[in-house]
């Protein structure tokens, strides 16, 4: 069985990934406020190279907008996005998950190509 390979660009691969482990909201990395749906934010992600998953790792509130990538590691992409939290509801779970929306990149790491998928 062949393997089909999708190309999408980072803002559609992050639009609804969940943010944080809880259902309903998530907090600031650096101030610590309680962040829900509605809430504009700076998210930090990163996909290993030889991985085609994304993950976010860090959520900023407005005030505490971060802006630069601390440490890039050559083992992997990353990116800083904007975007709101919304809420997703999973019927079929009976859950709802805080997810990344209107996904704008701000800024990437080396090489040129890291938004690349």
């Amino acid at each position: 069985m062949s393997q089909l390979i999708i190309e999408a660009a980072v803002e559609q691969t992050l639009e609804g990934l969940q943010v944080g482990e809880q259902h309903s909201y998530d907090h600031c990395a650096a101030c610590g406020r309680e962040l829900q749906a509605g809430v504009q934010v700076t998210a930090a992600a990163y996909k290993p190279l030889d991985s085609p998953y994304w993950q976010i790792t860090h959520v900023y509130c407005t005030p505490c907008d971060h802006r630069e990538i601390e440490t890039p590691k050559d083992e992997r992409r990353e990116v800083l996005v904007s975007g709101c939290l919304a809420l997703t509801h999973l019927a079929a779970h009976q859950t709802t998950r805080l997810v990344l929306t209107e996904v704008a990149i701000q800024t990437h790491s080396p090489p040129a190509d890291a938004c690349s998928p």
